[in-house]
Parts: structure tokens; sequence; C-alpha cells
């Protein structure tokens, strides 16, 4: 997994910003914070659940690089998250579905992943506590294989069941899925920047943006960045089993975990990154992200620190202009 699209799009930032013309001074907070929520609860709240597979799942054609399923998240939106692990170097891969939950089972469709999760026979009384059984019957496609992961006939797949956080008004808030309504980026430094992007038709396309503007600005960008800058963002789904991602159109997905920084201050919580790999100078692991609700809307904010290449340090907050599907 590559360091991903929102950490080249603040390099790229920083880029512009030093062949600035000068600073903007539009930035300014000229509102107030709004606190009127008005959210629906999502659609399969009672019914999100994660499960933790004891053994991972390996396909049934197996080769060396197949991935191994590890974890999968049922969540309040009815989406479904697939946890993959790269066996030779653990790297993590996340596809994403729908799901259409139907009393024992769940239902699978997406792009990429098809076909069922249900709980086994016995599962009501369970292996040990927290522990179930479920049995499994999905198509995973990679590029262009296809895997199957499927439970032999007659046994189960031993899962640990996580029990979601709840009861908690800020988490039933903020654990559903959102679309992305634009991209705030304000960096002040040597020289001042304040960007906005709306998104259009659902999708908030970057690479007609920060990509387009930074080509023109002369940035040095690597092929892999651009690449990353043209990737197309829809939506962000969190989780009550703690499980944070931003989703792309063509079935990518970034992921990590996140927690809450102090019980007494719910709008407050940290992103925990999954891999490593994924942290840079720009967004540090368990950086802090504050949201602000407004109606059916949703700011979240990460505010940051750095220093460049040149030693010069900068202030940036990067705000990702929510709207609940639900």
């Amino acid at each position: 997994m590559t360091k991903k699209f929102l950490f080249y799009a603040f390099a790229a930032m920083t880029a512009m910003c030093m062949t600035a013309c000068g600073s903007d001074d539009e930035n300014e907070d000229k509102g107030k914070k709004e606190n009127q929520v008005n959210l629906p609860t999502p659609p399969n709240a009672e019914n999100a659940k994660q499960f933790q597979l004891v053994t991972p799942k390996v396909p049934e054609s197996l080769d060396d690089n197949a991935p191994r399923l590890t974890t999968i998240d049922i969540t309040e939106s009815n989406d479904v998250l697939l946890e993959l692990k790269n066996p030779k170097n653990n790297d993590i891969t996340y596809v994403r579905g729908k799901v259409t939950p139907k009393d024992r089972k769940y239902e699978i469709t997406g792009d990429f992943v098809f076909g069922t999760i249900e709980y086994a026979a016995k599962a009501s009384r369970m292996t040990r506590a927290g522990s179930a059984e479920i049995i499994l019957d999905l198509d995973v496609t990679f590029g262009d294989v296809t895997y199957t992961y499927k439970t032999e006939n007659g046994k189960q797949e031993l899962v640990k069941e996580f029990t979601p956080i709840a009861g908690n008004v800020a988490v039933d808030r903020l654990t559903r899925t959102w679309d992305v309504l634009g991209l705030i980026f304000d960096l002040k430094g040597e020289t001042n920047a304040f960007e906005t992007w709306e998104a259009k038709n659902g999708v908030l396309d970057l690479e007609t943006t920060i990509l387009k503007t930074a080509l023109e600005r002369k940035v040095s960008l690597t092929e892999d960045e651009k690449n990353e800058l043209r990737k197309k963002l829809q939506s962000v789904i969190l989780t009550k089993s703690r499980v944070f991602t931003l989703n792309y159109v063509g079935g990518s997905v970034d992921a990590a975990s996140w927690e809450w920084t102090d019980e007494t201050k719910m709008d407050q919580f940290r992103i925990t990154l999954k891999d490593g790999k994924m942290g840079n100078k720009f967004i540090q692991n368990a950086s802090l992200f504050t949201a602000e609700f407004n109606g059916d809307r949703c700011n979240l904010k990460l505010a940051t620190t750095f220093t460049d290449n040149s030693n010069k340090t900068w202030n940036a907050i990067v705000t990702l202009q929510l709207k609940s599907q639900d």
C-alpha cells in the first residue's frame, strides 16, 4: 500500500504555495460552529458488526500472490468492507461491497465482490465468549483474477465477533456512510494559500483541480504521485467497529482505524493508519480529526504542522465536507 492522494495533495499544495503571487485572506472563519444535527439512524445500525477470522481464509484456488481474508465489517449503512492481507509482506487491501441483511444471512454485491455470509447452524450456541461461526461463499476480484473464498462442506469459519461501540450520541452521528461534497485546503506559512474544490455529480475529482494547477506551476511529481492525484473520491465510511475508509471511483479503498481521543470531547478522534507506509511528514499516525455537525452535514477537519524540504514550517488545515447518505 502506498501513500495516498490526500498526502500528495498536501505536498502539491505546499509547492504551489511557494509559487503563489501573494497571500489569500479569504480563509477567515466568518461563521460560527453549528451544532444542529438532523441525522436519522442508519438502516443497518442494529445489524452492524465485525467478524475477525481466527484463521485467515485462503482462496479455494490458492497461488503465492493470493491475499488472505482476515476481517469482515458489516457497516451501519449497508456496506461491507473485506480486509485482505498479502501473505508475503502483510500489506493490507480493502474491498468494498453492498449488503442486504436477511435473517442470519448477508447477501453481498459489488463490482469486485459477490456472494453470501451467513451464521452457521450452531452459531447461536457460541463456541466461546465473543466467538461465533459463519459460512462464507464469496468471489473477490483483484485485477484480472477472481478468487473464491468458500467454506468447505461440513465446516464453518470460526470468528471473533467484535461488539461495536454503542450508546453514544456522537458515535451514532459519526458512524455511517458519508457522500463527499468538497475539500478545503488552508495552508499558512511563508506564503498563504486557501483553496476550495466542490464535488460534481457525486465525485471529488482532484485531477482537474490540484493536479492540473500543480503541473501548470511546474511542481515536481513522480508518476506514482500523479496517478494518486488522479483518483476520484466518492464517499467516506466510519464504522462502530472503528474502521475509517476513503472510497474512490473504480473500487479502490484507503483504510485506517479510528479512536476517540477523550471521552469528554466526543467531536474529536484520532486516525491510526493501518499501514506504516501511509504515514509521512504531512499526516502522521494518530492524527487528530475534529467533527463539526450541522443538519445532515459534517465537516471533518485535520490540522497539522510540518516542515518541508527547505526547512520551512507550515500550518495546514484540510477539511472534508460531507453529507450523510442515510
